[in-house]
């Protein structure tokens, strides 16, 4: 019976026996991760679970961007009180740290509520990260009250995850001055130009075998943001084709400096540097734009 159960399971979602195995063990971290009972909420119902081939059942479309990053499975658990709207919890399982911040970091622009590693609270929902998971809680109803319950079990589960992850080591060689709270963390090209619009073409050739980070500067006494892209590639061939891919599509008329003057009267420059691609966009002067080049490759030629 046991042998035939494996055996649909297998069928049905397309796994080696390694990778069943592999979320067997998955399953029970998580159901780890997440207290039966927190104050007088209790946990409600059977624990669902979704892999990356079945997460759509749960979310429709919002499962791609997931799937854009390392993600493995989500688990969700409905905790209950009584006289109180039900609280939902959705643990990801992102695999990697650097991805369960980059998930985080795709929208951040709430309150700090300091769980976990980065955490928001808006709206009824709380997000935070630690180690490689990404988790929501929210109620299914917010009323005045709910805040606080919503983040006691956000703190609950956060006490729960054992050790922390480490960010992407992308920041370490990011200039300082940048916006914290808008720092952007991704690999593929639509991810980018959800943030920043850069070509219906992936000019830049980002894809699951590369690393970006978008970071964003504000100058004083100076309207808008100066954006900092930094992607690290598999090799330094691949990043010098893809900055030669760059400066083709997107600034032709550049200089052999690489910078130009774009059509909203900002600068753009772009530079690669052993396995590093940066590029700067709406710096308001060339030398803002050629500082913010210079400084990340020093950093990475130190590092």
């Amino acid at each position: 019976m046991w042998y035939l159960l494996l055996a649909i399971i297998i069928v049905a979602h397309g796994l080696t026996i390694n990778e069943v195995f592999a979320s067997e063990k998955s399953v029970r971290e998580m159901k780890g991760m997440l207290p039966p009972k927190v104050g007088e909420y209790r946990s409600e119902g059977k624990d669902q679970f979704y892999d990356r081939n079945s997460t759509f059942r749960y979310m429709n479309g919002a499962a791609e961007l997931y799937r854009s990053y390392a993600f493995k499975m989500l688990m969700v658990r409905h905790y209950i009180k009584r006289d109180h709207p039900p609280v939902v919890v959705e643990l990801f399982d992102m695999d990697l740290p650097e991805d369960a911040f980059g998930v985080f970091s795709f929208e951040t622009e709430g309150e700090e509520v300091g769980i976990g590693q980065g955490s928001e609270y808006a709206g009824g929902l709380l997000r935070f990260w630690k180690s490689k998971f990404f988790i929501n809680s929210y109620a299914e109803k917010e009323t005045t009250s709910m805040k606080q319950d919503i983040l006691e079990i956000g703190r609950a589960i956060s006490e729960s995850i054992r050790g922390e992850g480490r960010k992407p080591k992308l920041l370490e060689y990011t200039p300082q001055g940048f916006e914290e709270r808008r720092v952007r963390y991704f690999h593929h090209s639509h991810n980018l130009n959800h943030h920043y619009f850069i070509s219906h073409e992936n000019i830049l050739q980002l894809g699951k075998g590369t690393n970006a980070l978008l970071a964003s500067y504000s100058f004083p006494q100076i309207k808008g943001r100066t954006y900092l892209l930094l992607i690290q590639y598999p090799t330094a061939k691949l990043a010098a084709e893809a900055h030669k891919s760059f400066v083709r599509a997107y600034m032709p008329e550049a200089s052999a400096s690489k910078v130009v003057r774009t059509e909203n009267g900002k600068w753009a420059a772009a530079q690669s540097k052993k396995e590093y691609v940066v590029v700067v966009l709406d710096a308001p002067s060339q030398e803002k734009a050629d500082g913010l080049i210079s400084v990340t490759q020093k950093r990475i030629e130190e590092r």
